[in-house]
């Protein structure tokens, strides 16, 4: 299906003024008047005006089929041709020069001005009327926190003599990005259920197989945003998931699990087929995993393939990457949850082997939707694509309107995640070798260097867990033969910067290893030179008392 995108950008002032572009749909209509009206007559006495209000709308489409060892679970059919409504308001008074953001005043997380709330299931949230007293209602409380909260913030800086001469908010020119909204095609359930079934029979041929699951989510997100500064957005998220999830017992009695979770381009049979083969693929791995070893203990080479090197990404530099401006804690000198990097912006934080980048931008990966396509980000502002590292520096970090330095401007990266107002956050992360390697090579890689430390064997990690029981494969020096070992993790944190300054190599196929609303991740193989794995304590587990049904 084609869609086309317009991104348009101006720097006018809108006050309570509208673009006459606004799309003509009941969404913006209902969004725009209750905007215009709390932005005109809202008011709390001794406290200041809302100065600033954006709305979201999300309608959400989504089928979940799961099926357990052949059984359909009927009751996660959770498909309805309507859909269902989310509103989300934000409020924030004062204005750009002191604002009501950025302070946590309890240990318990930061009570942001901002209101979700689920509308209607059925054709009834469609209502103007409906749209209207929901938004007004948010609107309401989102004000009445703000301008407390507003109040706590002023009281704080005085107290702790806080004087600064940048803004609180550093305003960007608006963005507008509309594409057509075209119907909801619901997928074929019957054929699905069909597919999901089957594939979870898959695990019945394994007498050790205890629990094999397979659950399929069709998801589509027709967003919907608007805020008093004049940006509006109106775009289409699709994304389709499979998850299995196998228990099987050792032939020890010990017992073993894994989530394996994969991403797919449609409900197309092509698509079904290769669902299948990553069952078939998960359940080959359970059988030689059956009678495997334990491992021992390990100090050496490690070859990260890309599931578990999106894992190791994820501590030991994505992480700190976000939420680069602190926020004011009201029960702490230090926001120890931002990011650590805005600090440390000409320290080396990487290998130079491989370049990290955000593209908010892009909306497919081979043929899969990508979950963080983000073309204006939760403040209204346009995002950009950022090169986060290159030659193992910082050279670019998210931001948001809230600035860090007086040349300060957003690079449209705001985003308003559970429990706190707009923070700089990732979308599309994509992680590029320098130079170009083959899987083989990689393995070939690992291998070298094993013998160079004169080791029989070295260690492959497949999955996103440091002590996975599926995801741990021994790769012997003399002939390169692989077997897999259970029962080993990764000794004391699995990863710091200071790893990620110590790779040998990276390359190999990329992957799309996570592809969720919080972040998304792709990335090829890492070749850690040095790490430490150990055995770890596997109990086995009382048996069942029958058999498995057959």
């Amino acid at each position: 299906m084609k869609r086309i995108g317009i991104l348009l950008f101006t720097l006018l002032s809108f006050g309570v003024a509208f673009a006459a572009d606004l799309p003509d749909n009941v969404y913006f209509r209902a969004m725009k008047d209750e905007m215009q009206r709390s932005l005109e007559q809202l008011r709390l006495e001794d406290h200041p005006a809302p100065y600033y209000i954006s709305y979201w709308l999300t309608h959400t489409y989504d089928v979940e089929i799961e099926a357990s060892l052949g059984a359909l679970v009927p009751s996660l059919y959770n498909a309805q041709d309507d859909g269902y409504m989310e509103a989300t308001v934000f409020v924030s008074v004062g204005s750009d020069q002191q604002d009501s953001l950025g302070f946590v005043d309890t240990e318990w997380g930061y009570r942001r001005a901002e209101w979700g709330l689920g509308l209607f299931n059925g054709q009834t949230f469609l209502g103007y009327g409906t749209l209207r007293q929901r938004l007004w209602w948010l609107t309401d409380r989102a004000y009445l926190q703000a301008a407390n909260l507003y109040q706590q913030k002023q009281n704080y800086k005085q107290k702790k003599n806080i004087l600064s001469s940048l803004p609180d908010v550093v305003p960007s020119p608006s963005a507008q990005f509309v594409e057509k909204i075209t119907p909801w095609t619901q997928p074929d359930i019957k054929g699905i259920q069909e597919t999901v079934r089957q594939i979870s029979a898959l695990g019945k041929e394994l007498p050790f197989v205890e629990n094999f699951t397979a659950n399929l989510l069709f998801k589509r997100e027709d967003r919907y945003f608007l805020n008093s500064r004049g940006s509006f957005g109106q775009y289409i998220v699709p994304w389709q998931r499979m998850k299995l999830r196998v228990t099987f017992r050792q032939s020890d009695g010990k017992t073993s699990s894994m989530n394996y979770t994969f991403w797919l381009k449609d409900d197309s049979p092509a698509e079904m087929a290769r669902a299948r083969q990553e069952a078939q693929n998960l359940l080959a791995r359970v059988r030689q995993a059956y009678a495997a070893p334990d491992g021992e203990a390990y100090v050496g080479p490690v070859l990260l393939k890309p599931r578990a090197a999106a894992a190791f990404l994820e501590e030991s530099i994505l992480r700190d990457l976000g939420k680069s401006k602190p926020l004011l804690l009201a029960y702490a000198d230090e926001d120890k949850g931002a990011g650590k990097w805005y600090k440390k912006r000409h320290v080396r934080a990487s290998t130079s082997l491989l370049t990290l980048y955000d593209r908010p931008l892009q909306r497919t990966f081979e043929g899969v939707s990508l979950a963080r396509f983000f073309p204006l980000d939760d403040e209204g502002v346009a995002a950009e694509n950022l090169t986060l590292v290159k030659d193992g520096y910082i050279q670019d970090l998210p931001l948001t309107q809230r600035p860090l330095l007086a040349s300060h401007r957003s690079n449209g990266h705001a985003y308003i995640a559970s429990q706190y107002g707009p923070r700089e956050g990732l979308t599309n992360v994509f992680v590029e070798p320098k130079l170009i390697w083959t899987d083989q090579q990689m393995e070939e890689k690992l291998l070298s260097r094993c013998r160079e430390l004169n080791l029989p064997y070295g260690y492959i990690l497949h999955d996103d867990s440091p002590s996975g029981d599926l995801g741990i494969e021994r790769i012997y020096t003399a002939d390169g033969r692989k077997e897999t070992v259970l029962n080993l993790k990764w000794d004391g944190n699995f990863a710091s910067p200071r790893d990620l300054r110590n790779v040998l190599a990276v390359g190999g196929k990329s992957e799309l290893v996570s592809n969720f609303s919080d972040k998304v991740i792709i990335t090829p193989s890492i070749l850690l030179q040095e790490a430490e794995l150990v055995p770890q304590e596997h109990k086995p587990h009382r048996k069942p008392f029958l058999a498995r049904p057959k």
